[in-house]
């Protein structure tokens, strides 16, 4: 188990993840518990050192369970330090899923870069920013709405140089459908790298996918 609770050391340091290693309960009733205080719960793995360490020590009858809710008491006492607290369980981050989480972030930003990269098309290069397929999309639907009512089935589009043109509706439709065919494997590709840092059991398995 682990209590948050804000403490400053006379540094200046405010930390406030503080986790129960021991409880003790002697025969007068007194419950005396050994912490280690992190920063946070970030910054309390295996391989953080604690920024200090303390006990507390209140006295209460005991009574059934009282081990496994000796935090709770500790924190409910208003001449302990930690009164006010929040008790939760130990939720420590390994380095290990530290990694994992930083390596799966990488991923996504390298998926992204090459999603809302132009993209070459075989009726030229246009843009791929969520604001050029939204603007793709509305010409289509326009284009679909025109000819809906008669009207010539065309629209107007620009390539990423600012040319601009009058594509039909098959055209338009084209374009979307080779951008969408660059796109559809990148989350695949992300998809596999993923699975990859999952099944990692090391941080140098971790740091060895890469896009």
């Amino acid at each position: 188990m682990a209590i948050i609770k804000k403490r400053t050391n006379k540094e200046g340091v405010v930390y406030e993840y503080h986790k129960v290693m021991s409880i003790v309960i002697d025969a007068q009733d007194n419950v005396r518990a050994m912490l280690a205080s992190y920063l946070d719960a970030d910054r309390a793995t295996d391989q953080d050192r604690p920024v200090d360490r303390f006990s507390v020590e209140i006295n209460t009858p005991i009574t059934t369970g009282l081990v496994n809710r000796a935090e709770d008491l500790i924190v409910a006492d208003p001449e302990c330090k930690l009164f006010g607290g929040v008790v939760i369980q130990d939720v420590i981050v390994s380095d290990l899923d530290k990694a994992k989480a930083k390596k799966k972030a990488e991923i996504a930003a390298a998926r992204s870069v090459e999603m809302y990269a132009d993209k070459t098309t075989s009726l030229g290069v246009f843009g791929s920013t969520e604001s050029d397929n939204n603007k793709l999309s509305i010409a289509i639907q326009v284009t679909q709405l025109a000819a809906a009512v008669g009207h010539p089935a065309e629209c107007g589009y620009k390539t990423v140089d600012g040319t601009y043109s009058v594509y039909t509706l098959a055209q338009l439709e084209q374009i979307a459908l080779e951008i969408a065919a660059q796109v559809i494997p990148l989350y695949e590709k992300e998809s596999g790298l993923v699975a990859e840092v999952d099944a990692a059991v090391t941080v140098e398995d971790v740091e060895a996918v890469v896009w």
